[in-house]
């Protein structure tokens, strides 16, 4: 579903129902497709909402200047296009970082904040390898990198046993709109000090969680950003690589719901959630 919010339009897909909400925020370069196993988990307890980030799927490109406050505001408002006042947040990757600058930006809309393989305090080295990936995109387009990227997000094993979803995924990335994935790779290479000063404002309930195995959202990252954040869990899952929601559904949604249910126990009374 297409709908305009705030002179933008966002795609978005919404279960709807009396629950409280769960918005599921991707990675630079997917989709919202990317969270399918975590709606069917969550669905039953949770109205989980997610959106195509601006410059992705069927989303528009985000101006060239566009920083994390755009892609805030644009889940802002998507919020207020569906009637919802507060929100749990659930980002992966660069939406890790959108969630961090919507706890920012909009503390009095946010019940709670799960920051999952997200990036922080890169040291100067790596932030240049990742800068220099953004170079690659600039000068040939999305496809540039996609096949290093898949190599770090996903095992050899879950390559090798699904080459399809591999090929369709490898696919829709060289899709990307130019403008709108060299925008947002930008600003996941340039960004993971954002907000950093301010951690400390975000006083909801928050999990920080990675792989074991993520090169790239490492666990000493997930404890680094844990500990700037009042009361924050950090958690890891064995065996993982970046794509965990994807390569280790079971294992994802159990870590989910189990922290989602420490925050939300019974539906949003409606004065909250509207």
């Amino acid at each position: 579903m297409i709908v305009s919010a705030d002179a933008f339009l966002t795609a978005f897909e919404d279960t709807g129902g009396d629950k409280p909400p769960v918005i599921l925020i991707h990675g630079v370069g997917l989709s919202q497709a990317m969270w399918n196993a975590q709606k069917v988990a969550l669905q039953d307890r949770y109205r989980v909402v997610t959106l195509d980030m601006l410059g992705h799927g069927d989303s528009p490109a985000p101006a060239a200047d566009a920083g994390l406050d755009d892609y805030a505001d644009q889940v802002a408002g998507l919020m207020a296009h569906l009637g919802i006042g507060k929100a749990i947040l659930v980002g992966f990757s660069m939406g890790a970082l959108v969630a961090r600058a919507f706890a920012l930006r909009y503390p009095d809309r946010l019940s709670g904040l799960i920051l999952m393989n997200g990036v922080f305090d890169r040291s100067d080295a790596v932030r240049a390898t990742i800068l220099g990936r953004v170079d690659e995109v600039r000068l040939a387009g999305p496809a540039a990198n996609s096949d290093a990227a898949i190599e770090r997000w996903f095992s050899p094993e879950f390559r090798a046993a699904q080459p399809g979803y591999i090929a369709d995924l490898r696919a829709h990335m060289a899709g990307n709109d130019h403008h709108g994935y060299l925008t947002s790779y930008g600003l996941f290479a340039s960004q993971d000090n954002f907000g950093a000063q301010r951690l400390g404002e975000i006083a909801v309930p928050t999990l920080v969680a990675t792989g074991e195995f993520d090169i790239g959202s490492t666990p000493a990252m997930t404890h680094a950003l844990a500990a700037r954040i009042p009361g924050a869990k950090a958690e890891m899952i064995a065996d993982a690589r970046h794509m965990m929601p994807v390569e280790m559904p079971e294992e994802t949604n159990a870590l989910l719901l189990g922290y989602l249910d420490t925050i939300a126990h019974a539906p949003i009374a409606a004065g909250e959630a509207s």
